[in-house]
Order: C-alpha cells, then structure tokens, then sequence
C-alpha cells in the first residue's frame, strides 16, 4: 500500500526547508549557508519521518486526516526545542531554542498548513463527489436501477441500457451526458460509444489483437485501443 501523504509530505517539508535555507529563517540567517542548509534539511528531514509515521500508523481513510493531524501535532511538537538543539549541535553551533517560544510559532505553522490543506482537500472533493443522478435522466426514463446497470452503449443519437437480466432500454440521450450521469458508479469507459459497469465484467475473450469484455446478462462490449488501458489496469483483460 501507498503511504499516507506520500510524496506530498516530503515535498512540502524539502520547500519549507528550502525557503528557510534561503530566508535564513527563524534565526539561522547568521549559520554560514553550507551549516544552514545542514541544519534545515535535518530538521525537516527529521520531522517528515515523523509526520509520515504517524499518517502510516493512523491513516486508514479519508475521515482520518483531520484529526490525526490535529492531534497528532502536540505529541510531535512537543519535542521541537530538543530537535532544535541537536540539530544545532550536529552542525556545531549552539541554538537557543525557548519551549514557548519554539511551541507557538510550531502552532501557528502547523494550524496555517492544516487550514491550507483542509481547504484544498474540500474543493477537492466538492470537485469529484458523484452528482446524483437527475430525477428525468438517463436511468430514470429506462427505469434502471443504478445497481443493477451493466452497460451503456452509444447508437446514433440514443443510448441503449442494459441490465442484470439481459433486458436494455433505447433512450434518446446523449451518450456524454449519460457519461457525467455514472459518473458517480463504479465503472470505465471501454470504448468512443461505450461504457460498462466495473461490477458486470465478468471476463474477457480475445481474437487476435481485438477484446471484447463479457457482462453479466451475456452482454459483450467491445474494448477499442484506445481504453484498452483502462481495462488492464482493471485486470479485466484477462482472457479465460
């Protein structure tokens, strides 16, 4: 599995480390910059391990990052006049480094970051949450329950629906707004006129350098070249 944050973390930690070593930030104007950079890049180093361990040993879904973050942040800055120090030491200069001090700016840092990410996070999502299907759209006039949509076909200006059971509907509808419709199920897009259902494909059959997929109902939908991606990313295209 992927680590929670990463590489993002690592990337806003090398930035703030790299602002600092630039700006001299934080009283570290007067390290000669070869000490600087050292002292910086500890620091942050340091600091994204332990950020990054306790996203990977938290972290489980979505609902996760806020407060792991929030809560996390006091354990972890806690330690911060320690880190200071030693990192001071390594590159052999003394930092002064007062509890309150070092804790408030740590706070402010750590709230503005949380506050920048949480807005991010939320256009994010406001951006990619499935729309729900309008009460005169595509299924509703073929009278389709999402759950039981297999696919979709383009022909001409109609869409036909198919279904668990091997019925289909021929609607006159666009076959790209049918396409933002499902947005919101599971499922890809296999070819310039057709879509399918992830939890229809039943296997996949193969004649030269052609695939057709299988659907629940008997249906098969060709795959064309260029979604063929798409579909073996899926692991769909694994013939029988």
């Amino acid at each position: 599995m992927a680590l929670p944050g990463f590489p993002f973390l690592w990337i806003g930690c090398a930035a703030a480390a790299g602002l600092m070593i630039v700006t001299g930030g934080f009283r570290t104007g007067e390290l000669p910059l070869g000490k600087r950079a050292i002292f910086w890049a500890a620091l942050m180093g340091w600091n994204a391990l332990k950020w990054q361990s306790l996203f990977a040993a938290f972290v489980r879904k979505e609902c996760d990052w806020w407060r792991v973050s929030l809560i996390g942040g006091v354990p972890l800055n806690l330690m911060l006049p320690v880190e200071i120090a030693l990192a001071g030491r390594l590159v052999g200069t003394s930092m002064a480094a007062p509890a309150p001090e070092v804790w408030a700016r740590a706070a402010a840092i750590s709230l503005g970051i949380f506050l920048v990410c949480f807005t991010v996070g939320w256009m994010l999502w406001r951006r990619d949450r499935p729309r729900p299907a309008p009460d005169n759209g595509l299924l509703a006039r073929a009278r389709i329950d999402p759950a039981a949509l297999v696919a979709i076909q383009a022909e001409d200006h109609y869409c036909r629906v198919h279904q668990r059971g091997g019925t289909s509907a021929l609607i006159h509808y666009r076959f790209g707004d049918a396409l933002e419709e499902v947005a919101g199920i599971e499922g890809t897009q296999v070819h310039r006129g057709a879509w399918v259902a992830a939890n229809a494909v039943e296997g996949a059959a193969r004649e030269g350098r052609r695939w057709e997929l299988m659907l629940a109902g008997g249906q098969r939908v060709p795959v064309s070249a260029t979604w063929l991606p798409q579909a073996r990313e899926r692991g769909w295209l694994r013939s029988g």
